[in-house]
């Protein structure tokens, strides 16, 4: 079990009240993935938003849905000098695992997607291999998922002609975990450019490289994920 030090148990209802505090306030962003690798869902103060104030929030730039399983635990910790806080909802690691795919892997429609306007598009498996997180793209357009097709088997970044025409192509992403999933609809930045405001993307290989599934000096206990993080407060300046 996670150190009682660093950790606040919580059954179920009270994560349930403290997930739906947190998607209510504009001022609390949230990510799934891992060091190089990660989504971000945050939202304006007077950004139009369609939420069920427990669960999940969409808005025309990214969205997020929250399923926590009754053995989640809550690990606060201070982050930046302690200047800021970060809450980690984890998972015993034997309870958090994923796909683990290592290529370009084609999944088929979105069933799952928040929007039902992007439940037919098509799911690509970015095949990052992480035991814990599937990322993938979501594309609509045929002449893209032919595109995307013809990649399948190849890892990502063996191949610089498709990690360019992703790119160009601008696909929705969807990070998921056995906690949640944020999609994110917004345009990936240009290479050098600022990141965009609102729900974005980092993919970042050289982090990626590393192994790392959370900062190392998190207090996450041996033998839980982080499933989800979420960051009360400002919304993190890029």
């Amino acid at each position: 079990m996670p150190d009682s030090s660093a950790t606040t148990p919580t059954g179920k209802m009270t994560l349930r009240a403290l997930i739906a505090r947190e998607l209510a306030r504009t001022s609390t962003s949230w990510s799934i993935g891992i060091m190089g690798a990660i989504a971000e869902f945050f939202r304006g103060d007077n950004e139009p938003c369609i939420t069920d104030h427990a669960s999940y929030a969409i808005t025309a730039r990214g969205a997020i849905r929250l399923n926590v399983p009754d053995m989640a635990q809550v690990i606060h910790y201070n982050t930046d000098h302690g200047k800021s806080t970060t809450v980690a909802i984890c998972l015993p690691g034997s309870a958090c695992k994923m796909n683990r795919r290592n290529t370009f892997t084609e999944i088929g429609a979105d069933a799952d997607a928040l929007r039902a306007e992007d439940r037919a598009g098509v799911l690509f498996d970015l095949g990052l291999g992480s035991h814990y997180f599937d990322f993938y793209v979501r594309v609509a357009d045929r002449s893209d998922i032919t595109r995307l097709r013809r990649a399948q088997g190849t890892p990502l970044f063996s191949d610089p002609h498709l990690l360019h025409d992703l790119a160009a192509m601008h696909p929705q992403r969807v990070f998921v975990s056995r906690v949640g999933r944020i999609e994110v609809f917004q345009p990936i930045a240009e290479h050098g450019g600022r990141t965009p405001d609102g729900p974005h993307t980092h993919l970042l290989p050289d982090l990626l490289a590393t192994g790392r599934v959370y900062d190392e000096h998190a207090p996450i206990p041996p033998d839980w994920i982080p499933c989800v993080s979420l960051y009360p407060g400002a919304p993190p300046a890029h």
